[in-house]
Order: C-alpha cells, then structure tokens, then sequence
C-alpha cells in the first residue's frame, strides 16, 4: 500500500488503469494519509477530493513551518548561554535538548559543535 500512496501522488494514471480502479488507488491513499494526520489538522485538508491535492495542500501549509523551526532552533542553540548562578546540568540538558530537536527535523550538527561547546563549558567555568 505504501508504494501506491506515493504512485498516486507522484504519477499519472497509466493507460492500462481503468479509472475506476485509479478513483479506488486515489480513496485509499487519501484515507491513508488522513489517518497520520492529527484531528486537530483535518479541518484544513477536509476539502481536497485527491490525494495529489491533499499532499500539496500539506506541503504548503507545513512546510514553510519547517524552515521557522529550524532557523529558530538553530539561533536558540547558537545563542545558548549559562550564566552565573545556573547549573551546569540545567544548561547541559538545555543545549542537549536544542540539538535533539533539531536532530529531529533532519538538521545535522556536527560533532565539533558539541564538543566546542564541552570546551567552552571548561574554559569559562573549569568543569567537565
């Protein structure tokens, strides 16, 4: 079933395909994408009538969202700072949780990344 989601969003129908075999293809893609939506996200796909539309209509709706995320994630971990006072586990799991967010958007951070700021952690508090 998965490969006929995506064959009815990214192709055309075959010759060889009677429509009413393609119209069936179409309803359980749709059913099937509609089933990994949230409740609370149908009301704004509730129109589409084929599954091509309704993909597209996600991709507009989310995927500008995606960007903001990651350009706002990726500002929060390059602008994290532990201030005098704080702990040194709040502010590791601070940044811990930064990177696994946007490790969860696909965005890859580099191993240096991490350990520049183990280093940085060292030199201004003398710990780790």
């Amino acid at each position: 079933m998965e490969k006929d989601i995506w064959y009815i969003i990214f192709e055309k129908k075959p010759d060889n395909t009677s429509n009413k075999d393609w119209k069936k293809l179409n309803r359980k893609s749709r059913s099937m994408i509609r089933l990994c939506i949230a409740d609370s996200m149908l009301i704004n796909i509730s129109i589409e009538k084929t599954a091509k539309a309704l993909w597209d209509k996600l991709g507009a709706l989310y995927q500008s969202k995606y960007l903001d995320n990651k350009l706002f994630l990726s500002k929060k971990l390059y602008n994290i700072q532990m201030y005098e006072g704080d702990l040194v586990t709040y502010h590791i799991n601070s940044f811990n949780t930064i990177v696994s967010q946007l490790q969860s958007i696909k965005v890859k951070i580099k191993e240096e990344i991490n350990a520049l700021h183990c280093y940085a952690l060292y030199q201004i508090h003398g710990i780790i």
